[in-house]
C-alpha cells in the first residue's frame, strides 16, 4: 500500500508530503497500541503527550526531508519538556544528545546516497535510539517521566530513531551501500547488547532496570538490521530475508512488552510509593493481576520459550550463523564472537527478569507498603491487559506474524528470499497442558495430605516469627546480592573499577561540557548590546569573505 498527501503547510513552495508504504503502516501499528495503552493509563490529559505522539506520527508518516526532519524534532522537543517535568537532572543529558542527533540528521538527509550520509544517520538515529555508545542517556532520561511517558519512549520513540535508520539504510541509500556499513551496526548492537544487558541485571531500581534492557533489545535489532544490510551489499537474498525478518519481528514484539512492563513498573510505584527492588517483594499477594502481567512481559524480556521474545531471538542467532560462512577467517572469528556474546547477553537478560519478578513480587514483602500494596488501577491493567492480548499472536503463531510483513521485507529486499518461520509452539503448550493436568490428577488421586512447615531461615520464605513479620532481613535475598557473583565475575571489567558506564566517561561527558558551554554562550549574547552583536555579526561576514577568497585562491 502507497499514498501520497500535499499539505501547504512547511517550506515555502514545497509544503508538507505525507506517505504511507508498507514500513511505514507496520512502525505506526507497532506505535499504535502503545499510544492507546499509556493514554488509558493515565496520560490522555497532557497535552504535550499528545505533541509528543503527533510528532512520531509524522516523522513516519513523512514523505521527504523536510516533514521527516520537522517530525523527529517534534518529538524530541516534547519527550524532553516531558522528561523535564518529571526530574529536571536527566534532562540537560537528553537534551544535549537530541542536539546531537538533530546536528547529524539534518545535514544527512539533504546529502547524496554516501558513505558520509550513513554515518550520519547512523550517529544521529543511533543516538536517538541509545545504540552503544551513545547510550548513556537512556537509563537516566526514560525513568524519569511518569510511567505511561516511560512506556513510550522506550516502546515507541526509539522505534521511530530505527525506523528512519531502515529508510535510509535500506531505500534512500540504498545506491551507494557498502558491506562495513552493516558491520558498524553489528559492533554497536552486540556492544549494547552485552553493556545492556549486564546493567539491567546489577541495577536495583525497576524502571532504571527496564530502561538499560531497551538498550539491550535496540542492540538486537541493529545486530539483525546490520546483518541483513551487509548480506544484501554482498548478494546474499537468502540470509538477508532472515536477518530483516529477524530484526522487525524483535521489533514488534519489544513494542509490547517493554511498554507493559514499564506501565506495571508505574502500578508499583503508586502502590507502595518505591521501585526499588531492595524495598519490595511479596507483591503477587497484594497484586496478582499485576504481577500475572508482569509475568508475561518478563517471558518476553528474557526471550524464554513459548514468550514473544524467543522466536525473534531464534532468528537472529540462525542469521548470526549462517552470516559466519558468507566471508573469509575474518568473518568466521568476528560472528563466533558475536555469537558468544549474544548467549552472554540472552543469560544476563534471563537473570534480569528472575531478579525482577523472583524478588519484586515473590518471597516476603521487605517493607510496610510492599505489605499493604493493593492491586494495580483498572486504566493501567487495561492497558497492559491490551498489549498482553497482542503478544499472544508473536508468541504462539510468529511465522503468521511475519507472514503479515512480507511486503515490508520486499520493500527493503526485492530480491530476498523469504522463507517463513516453521516455528509452532502450540502443539507444546497442548503438551504441557495435558502433562500437568495428569500429574495434577495422579497427585490428587494418590498423593499424601498433609502439610510440611519450613524453617524461618529456609531460603527466606519460610513463615516468619511473630516478632519478626517481614523475616530477618538477613536471610532473604536482596536484589543487590543477587546480582554480587555477576559483579564479582564480569562486571567491573566492561563497566569499570565502581561500576560506571565507559561511555559515559569519553563520550557523554565532553558532549554535556560542551552543551554547558553553548548555554553560558547563549546568556552572554542575551546580555550583549546592539553595537556587540553587530560586531560580531561584522566580524564573521569579514572571517567568510576570507575563507571564501582562500578557497578560490586556491
Amino acid at each position: 500500500m502507497t499514498d501520497n498527501v500535499t499539505l501547504m503547510v512547511g517550506l515555502p513552495g514545497q509544503g508538507m508530503h505525507l506517505h504511507l508504504d508498507a514500513l511505514s503502516l507496520l512502525f505506526l501499528c507497532i506505535l499504535a497500541p502503545q499510544v492507546l495503552a499509556s493514554a488509558v493509563a493515565g496520560m490522555r490529559f497532557s497535552v504535550t503527550f499528545w505533541v509528543f505522539v503527533f510528532g512520531m506520527v509524522l516523522a513516519l508518516a513523512a514523505g521527504d526531508a523536510f516533514t521527516l526532519i520537522f517530525g523527529f524534532e517534534l518529538m524530541s522537543a516534547a519527550s524532553w519538556l516531558l522528561v523535564l517535568r518529571g526530574d529536571q537532572r536527566p534532562a540537560t543529558l537528553y537534551i544535549t544528545i537530541a542536539i546531537f542527533s538533530s546536528a547529524c540528521l539534518i545535514p544527512a538527509v539533504f546529502l547524496p546516497a554516501s558513505s558520509i550520509a550513513f554515518v550520519l544517520i547512523a550517529l544521529g538515529t543511533g543516538a536517538k535510539a541509545g545504540l552503544a555508545p551513545l547510550h548513556s542517556w537512556l537509563p537516566k532520561a526514560h525513568p524519569a517521566p511518569p510511567a505511561g511517558v516511560s512506556a513510550l519512549m522506550s516502546g515507541g520513540m526509539v522505534k521511530i530513531a530505527l525506523y528512519v535508520l531502515i529508510r535510509y539504510a535500506f531505500i534512500v541509500l540504498t545506491g551507494a551501500a557498502q558491506p562495513w556499513w552493516g558491520v558498524v551496526l553489528i559492533v554497536a548492537g552486540i556492544a549494547s547488547v552485552v553493556i545492556g544487558a549486564l546493567r539491567a541485571m546489577l541495577e536495583t531500581e525497576m524502571k532504571t532496570m527496564l530502561a538499560c534492557s531497551t538498550v539491550e533489545h535496540v542492540g538486537l535489532i541493529a545486530v539483525g538490521l546490520g546483518i541483513a544490510l551487509r548480506a544484501k551489499a554482498m548478494g546474499d537474498p537468502a540470509l538477508t530475508a532472515v536477518a530483516l525478518q529477524a530484526a522487525l519481528l524483535c521489533a514488534v514484539a519489544h513494542g509490547l512488552f517493554k511498554p507493559l512492563l514499564f506501565l506495571g513498573a508505574g502500578e508499583v510505584k503508586h502502590a507502595t510509593g518505591t521501585t526499588s527492588l531492595n524495598w519490595l517483594g511479596g507483591l503477587m499477594r497484594g497484586q496478582p493481576r499485576l504481577g500475572a502481567l508482569m509475568l508475561l512481559g518478563a517471558a518476553g524480556m528474557a526471550a524464554l520459550p513459548l514468550g514473544p521474545g524467543f522466536a525473534p531471538e531464534f532468528l537472529l542467532l540462525h542469521a548470526v550463523i549462517a552470516a559466519a560462512a558468507t566471508g573469509g577467517i575474518l568473518a568466521r572469528i568476528g560472528f563466533t564472537f558475536a555469537l558468544a556474546a549474544l548467549g552472554l547477553g540472552a543469560a544476563l537478560a534471563l537473570g534480569a527478569a528472575v531478579r525482577l519478578i523472583g524478588i519484586g513480587f515473590l518471597g516476603r514483602p521487605r517493607s510496610l507498603h510492599a505489605a499493604s500494596a493493593e492491586d494495580a488501577r483498572r486504566g493501567p491493567l487495561f492497558g497492559m491487559g491490551l498489549l498482553a492480548v497482542l503478544m499472544l499472536p508473536v508468541a504462539l503463531v510468529p511465522g503468521q506474524v511475519l507472514a503479515a510483513m512480507m511486503p515490508v521485507v520486499t520493500l527493503l529486499a526485492p530480491q530476498a528470499e523469504i522463507h517463513l518461520l516453521s516455528y509452532t509452539p502450540l502443539p507444546l503448550i497442548l503438551l504441557a497442558f495435558l502433562i500437568a493436568t495428569a500429574t495434577g490428577f495422579i497427585l490428587h488421586r494418590w498423593g499424601v495430605r498433609g502439610t510440611r512447615e519450613a524453617a524461618p531461615w529456609n531460603g527466606g520464605f519460610g513463615r516468619a516469627p511473630v516478632w519478626l513479620p517481614f523475616g530477618d532481613p538477613t536471610t532473604q535475598p536482596s536484589a543487590t546480592g543477587f546480582a554480587e557473583p555477576v559483579t564479582r565475575a564480569i562486571a567491573r571489567g566492561i563497566l569499570g573499577k565502581h561500576g560506571t558506564d565507559p561511555a559515559e566517561t569519553y563520550l557523554v561527558a565532553p558532549l554535556q561540557r560542551l552543551h554547558l558551554r553553548g548555554v553560558r554562550l547563549a546568556e552572554r549574547i542575551r546580555r550583549a548590546t546592539i553595537r556587540q552583536r553587530l560586531g560580531v555579526v561584522f566580524a564573521a561576514l569579514v572571517m567568510f569573505l576570507l575563507a571564501l577568497g582562500l578557497a578560490e585562491g586556491g
